[in-house]
């Protein structure tokens, strides 16, 4: 009898134990849960906010050093604006401010542009200059020009970058590596 005493006294003891560890970890669970995230729209509002107005070109929701927060770049008239915004409390984290000068406004001029040589006929172009296959096209500004990079793989087992120039279509180089 003496037995089953300590038994049953040592199962209500260990489902007992049992119970408060699964509410402690429940109601950790449920206080992760509740952490406020605010809106998008939210954080743009703070941003703006901060630099009196403005054009943003680019939000994202990001992690930095551990903190969860909206990077917001913001551009009005000639200057730059990097809006950081915790995520949790909507404060701002850091904000940095910065003359846009020549070269960023070459850069938009050239982002906007639309290059004369469909990407088709640059490939055909670059084809010419290294047999294979095309594995990956991008279009990148160079020396203030868009250009096509041109990944191939060789018939040779080798891989040649083939640069073509969006507007004329001519091949400005070509890198093969061993």
């Amino acid at each position: 009898m003496k037995i089953i005493t300590t038994v049953l006294a040592s199962a209500v003891l260990v489902g007992g134990l049992g119970a408060s560890a699964y509410a402690m970890a429940d109601q950790s669970k449920s206080s992760t849960k509740t952490q406020t995230t605010i809106e998008e729209a939210k954080a743009k509002d703070i941003a703006l906010q901060k630099t009196d107005g403005g054009d943003i070109t680019n939000i994202q929701l990001a992690v930095d050093d551990g903190v969860k927060q909206y990077e917001v770049d913001i551009t009005k008239g000639n200057k730059e604006y990097d809006v950081d915004i915790d995520s949790s409390s909507g404060k701002i984290i850091e904000f940095d401010e910065e003359q846009k000068d020549d070269d960023d406004e070459k850069e938009e001029k050239l982002q906007n542009a639309s290059p004369a040589t469909p990407l088709d006929q640059a490939i055909k172009t670059a084809l010419k200059s290294a047999k294979g296959t095309v594995n990956e096209t991008d279009l990148d500004q160079e020396n203030n020009r868009l250009v096509y990079e041109i990944e191939i793989d060789t018939v040779d087992k080798r891989e040649a970058t083939v640069s073509v120039d969006a507007q004329s279509g001519n091949v400005i180089s070509v890198e093969i590596d061993d």
